[in-house]
């Protein structure tokens, strides 16, 4: 008996079906799914050329933009499937037949998000991921097409920007102005110039003109605009970065010396964020010095180092100090460093320094030198140094863990009990390996003072091994 052969739901496979079943699949199917009677007139409308599958789109796309009525979740959920399909329509049927009509169609379909947001009752997660890979799709498309038709589609562009009343949603624009040849750039910036004074509170224009001049290499211009910006809108750092990286040192070095003064809104991972004077200042101390280097003045750009390091600690900072000495200096240097990490203010940031480096000789020493001024509350700089201390410095190991068990019951934090009881089980096994005359009270002890103070927190001892009972 000959084995029976299954179709598969493939080109194969429908074409055994037959052109009239379907038809007829397709008819009933388009009946009750919008989304798929539109991308099939569509289709139809291409047989009459890309015109009038255009006059189609652009119907739809009329329709919707002048909708008033409100939209609630489930009609959210209705619009994203059929607003994908527009999407689909739009990149894959028109932008098959005229590119560039669907890159014009496809710029006012991205632009109907704003009028749709005034008429939701609530978000819609589905219906914003729509645009979004409208968008991701639009840049690629706009891409492809040759220089004197970007520059055409320049008027929809700006058109789109218009419609972003509030400067929301720029990112979409900044990724095209990366993909736009020079006459679309060059087109845009004219547009844009034009419109920069009219628009002092939002600064969209601006920044766009910047990216513009970037994306050509055009600094200077990118500088003029920079400078018409207020105060509180200017980000001198990333200039200074830019002038860096192009070898402009010393306009960078005016620049990074441009000292932020009270609150400011800058971009930051590509969103706009208010930040006080000090957003940067580390990165920025660091800059100066690497500027400094450049222009051959070596010492001042050590000496910028140095400082930075005696306020912050920062053990990269001092590795970039030690690389940048002659030869055999660095024994001397690293021994005048250890002696300012010693005595900082800071303890907790002095020990995390000698944990880091590692030095845990030193960090012991750092323990047991300020023996009595450890606070429990600040955990998350005891706990790891205790558990980075406890295999050569046990000593050092049990003074920190004792002072985290001991805060964690005397302000009875209960989701902490744990965590002590786990402190407490190292203690125990720590103990034995402690050097003679350590001049700590035995884990008996210890374990009996806790019992004293603390029987009732009940959390813990269930913790603790032994309990309330063990020895």
């Amino acid at each position: 008996m000959a084995k029976q052969v299954k179709a598969k739901l493939d080109k194969k496979g429908l074409t055994a079906l037959g052109i009239d079943k379907l038809i007829d699949i397709l008819l009933d199917e388009a009946a009750a799914n919008k989304a798929l009677k539109a991308r099939l007139q569509t289709a139809l409308a291409g047989e009459g050329g890309p015109d009038e599958m255009a006059r189609l789109i652009d119907r739809r796309l009329d329709t919707i933009d002048q909708a008033r009525t409100r939209i609630n979740k489930a009609r959210a959920r209705d619009m994203a499937v059929e607003f994908s399909a527009l999407a689909r329509n739009i990149l894959s049927e028109l932008g098959l037949a005229d590119a560039p009509a669907a890159a014009e169609r496809i710029l006012r379909f991205i632009g109907l998000r704003f009028p749709l947001s005034a008429r939701l009752v609530a978000d819609s997660a589905r219906l914003w991921k729509v645009f979004e890979d409208a968008e991701t799709a639009t840049v690629e498309l706009i891409r492809s097409i040759d220089a004197d038709e970007q520059a055409r589609l320049v008027p929809h562009i700006e058109r789109l920007r218009l419609r972003d009343k509030y400067g929301e949603h720029t990112g979409f624009l900044r990724e095209l102005t990366a993909v736009l040849a020079k006459p679309a750039s060059d087109a845009w910036r004219t547009l844009l110039a034009e419109v920069v004074p009219t628009e002092p509170l939002k600064l969209g224009a601006l920044d766009l003109l910047q990216a513009l001049a970037l994306h050509q290499g055009d600094i200077d211009a990118f500088l003029v605009l920079e400078r018409q910006k207020p105060d509180n809108r200017r980000d001198t750092l990333a200039v200074a970065d830019l002038l860096y990286r192009a070898a402009r040192f010393e306009d960078a070095l005016e620049w990074v010396r441009e000292r932020p003064r009270g609150m400011r809104i800058i971009p930051v991972n590509g969103m706009p964020t208010s930040v006080g004077p000090e957003y940067g200042a580390h990165e920025r101390r660091l800059l100066e010095a690497e500027i400094l280097d450049r222009l051959k003045r070596r010492e001042d750009a050590q000496e910028l180092r140095w400082r930075e390091f005696s306020e912050a600690l920062d053990p990269g900072v001092l590795r970039l100090y030690l690389s940048k000495l002659d030869d055999f200096a660095e024994f001397d240097e690293m021994d005048r460093a250890f002696d300012v990490v010693r005595a900082h203010e800071d303890i907790y940031l002095a020990l995390d320094f000698f944990i880091t480096w590692p030095r845990l000789d030193l960090a012991a020493e750092q323990v047991l030198r300020h023996q009595h001024d450890w606070e429990g509350r600040y955990y998350d700089d005891l706990a790891p140094a205790a558990e980075a201390l406890s295999a050569k410095e046990p000593l050092a190991a049990v003074v920190l863990y004792r002072v985290l068990v001991e805060d964690i019951l005397r302000r009875g934090i209960g989701m902490a009990y744990p965590h002590a009881g786990r402190y407490v089980a190292e203690l125990e096994r720590l103990m034995p390996h402690l050097p003679a005359g350590h001049g700590l009270s035995t884990h008996l002890a210890f374990l009996a003072e806790l019992r004293r103070s603390h029987s009732k927190k009940y959390g813990f001892w269930s913790s603790v091994p032994g309990g309330l009972t063990g020895s």
